[in-house]
């Protein structure tokens, strides 16, 4: 497994590599969820995968101060599960000082959930996404639905900037309670994490033709100390918010909120029109 901290190392590697070959970009402290995808992309041919806590997406100082760095760790784990190459660059050489500004229009969602409570957020994303598909040029890019708006927000980044990017979004991996796989779990407590498992039972009663009255929903998550952020149904791809089930419509129930002071987020697709 190659190592490489610079841009322009990574540059004449990817230029040796199979067009299409695969990219998980990652904040690092990986688990099952990161891994998941480090093999389904290994599955088709090589894969990097790139390290790199990024500052622009956070709209907390606290919070990214807070951020689990497991390099180390992380290393040991990418070797197993079969990745060729890891990019950590550092802020300075990912960021440089002439590094264009990506222009983008989100829509909704620019303005709804993740990017309401987290003001400047999806700049972030797609600030460091853009600059990374430039320097790595894979020919194939996966992400976890867990982070579904993210995801969404890479399409519409990756449809105007880099058509040729196939981008594969994985299911949410869970612990065998529920709880949606997070690099913030580890911030838990034994029992934090018990009580979180009950945002996956509070997603599920949405499944099927009746939802929960929100209040109902909201008493339920209160009685595990969790402060819901927002609890929404959506209709996907346009993201607008939806007041009732509609076979019709791909629909998904997005969950922010605070358990022990960490911030949780998780989301269950409802129906699928595919």
């Amino acid at each position: 497994m190659r190592i490489f901290y610079y841009s322009d190392s990574v540059l004449r590697w990817s230029r040796d590599q199979n067009p299409l070959f695969g990219f998980v970009p990652t904040m690092g402290a990986l688990h099952d969820g990161h891994l998941a995808l480090v093999k389904q992309a290994a599955a088709v041919g090589p894969v990097m995968v790139s390290i790199f806590v990024n500052p622009a997406q956070f709209n907390n100082k606290e919070d990214l101060a807070k951020y689990p760095r497991t390099l180390i760790s992380d290393l040991q784990k990418l070797m197993v599960a079969g990745a060729d190459a890891v990019f950590i660059p550092n802020e300075k050489d990912i960021y440089p000082p002439e590094l264009a500004a990506v222009d983008l229009d989100l829509g909704g969602l620019g303005k709804k959930l993740e990017a309401a409570h987290r003001p400047g957020h999806f700049e972030g994303v797609i600030k460091i996404l853009h600059r990374l598909f430039e320097v790595v040029r894979p020919g194939r890019v996966y992400f976890g639905l867990k982070d579904l708006q993210q995801c969404m927000v890479a399409e519409k980044l990756i449809k105007k900037y880099f058509p040729q990017i196939e981008q594969y979004n994985a299911a949410t991996v869970r612990e065998q309670s529920g709880l949606a796989m997070s690099s913030r779990n580890t911030r838990l407590t034994d029992e934090g994490r018990m009580k979180a498992a009950n945002i996956y039972k509070v997603l599920k009663l949405f499944v099927g033709g009746a939802w929960p009255q929100n209040e109902t929903a909201l008493n339920l998550l209160r009685a595990a100390d969790i402060e819901t952020e927002y609890l929404q149904v959506m209709n996907l791809p346009d993201f607008e918010e939806a007041s009732e089930p509609d076979e019709k419509k791909r629909q998904a129930v997005l969950f922010a909120g605070y358990l022990e002071g960490v911030r949780l987020i998780d989301n269950l697709i409802l129906n699928s029109q595919d």
